[in-house]
Order: structure tokens, then sequence, then C-alpha cells
């Protein structure tokens, strides 16, 4: 027997609450911070009540950890399917990673819950160490390929991976934090930065300054 409209609704409803607990939550948390943010308030914004919050996510930290999730991981597995796949030079590849990276940092909710992690992070190791495992790690771990990569084919010059890795990534970070804390500044302007920092390292890292 095939479900009423009625009960198709209602099955679509239950099916999307997830997603609008999530939203809900991403609103709270970066109006609040994690530490003021309640899941009543979650529950209210989202329209339902703190109980169905629990069918879902078993914690605060647990509803912070699932959007984190949600915003990063497609935009990491659509780096990584790249990295996969990529014919092109080095230099290029990192140009792109860098970009995207440029549009992970201006239109997503992530360098919000980023400034939540860094002012919070002490008095929430759960969330600090989750962010670190799942971004963090996950996008150092990324450029180090296309670096190792291009060592490798002779497009770039020897050097510390890791150290290189963190001096493509923190000015990134930084400007990203100063945005979000300081406002839209015409000195931190992305595109400025995006554009001088992918010149700055994809010319430092060619193999013809090896000298």
């Amino acid at each position: 027997m095939n479900p009423s409209p009625q009960e198709q609704k209602w099955q679509r409803r239950k099916e999307d609450r997830p997603a609008e607990i999530m939203a809900a939550g991403l609103e709270v948390f970066s109006e609040r911070g994690f530490a003021a943010a309640r899941l009543e308030d979650v529950a209210e914004a989202a329209g339902v009540s703190k109980a169905t919050i629990y069918l879902y996510f078993e914690s605060k930290a647990d509803l912070f950890a699932a959007i984190v999730r949600e915003i990063a991981t497609p935009r990491f597995d659509e780096i990584e399917k790249l990295l996969d796949t990529y014919e092109g030079s080095s230099a290029e590849l990192l140009d792109f990673v860098i970009g995207k990276l440029k549009e992970i940092t201006t239109t997503t909710p992530l360098p919000s819950l980023a400034k939540i992690i860094l002012s919070e992070a002490g008095n929430f190791p759960e969330i600090r160490e989750f962010y670190r495992d799942h971004v963090v790690e996950r996008g150092f771990m990324n450029v180090g390929r296309i670096v190792r990569l291009g060592i490798a084919r002779g497009e770039f010059r020897q050097c510390n991976v890791d150290a290189a890795v963190q001096e493509i990534i923190f000015p990134i970070l930084l400007n990203t934090i100063a945005r979000n804390t300081f406002g839209e500044l015409p000195q931190l302007d992305p595109d400025g930065f995006f554009t001088a920092h992918a010149e700055f390292v994809t010319r430092g890292l060619a193999a013809d300054r090896e000298a």
C-alpha cells in the first residue's frame, strides 16, 4: 500500500530534520560561540523540541562536528578526486587548490567555525581534536601531496615539505581570521591576497630557484 500524501510529507519532513537542525546550529554557534550556545536555542531556531535533536545528535559537540563535516567533507572530496586524476603541471594544480581554499574561506561558514575553535579550543578539546583531524590535517595532507608531486617531477625545488605546507596554509588562515575579526577592510581583500599569495608560493617553490 502506497503512503498517503500526508505520510509522504511527514517522511520528507523527517528526512530533512538533520539538515534543518544543523542549519539552526550553525546560526546559533556563529552568533554565540560554542560555550554560550545551548541546544534549547538550537531547537527553538529549528522549530523542534530539544528531545528531537537528541534523536539525531548525541550532544552539542556531536552537532558541531556534524556541521563541520557537512561543510568540509564534500569540498575535500572534490580536491582529492582532482589530485588523483590531474595531468597538468604541479604549479597549476597548486594554484587551483589555493583557489579552492579561497572559495572555502569566502563562501562557506567554515571560517566562523574555525574562529570558534581558536577561541574556545582550550575548554573544549573534543571539538578542537575533531576540527584538527577532519579539516586541518586533511588540508595539510592535500597540499603536501602537491608539493611532493612537484618535487618528484622536478618542477619544485627540494624543500622541507611540512614547513612548506605551513607557509602555504597559515597565511590563508591568518587572512581568513583577520577578515572575520576586523571586517571587510580593503587591505584584507581576499581577491588581492589570494592572487598575490599563489604567485609568491609558486615562485618560491619553482625548481629554477634552487640556487
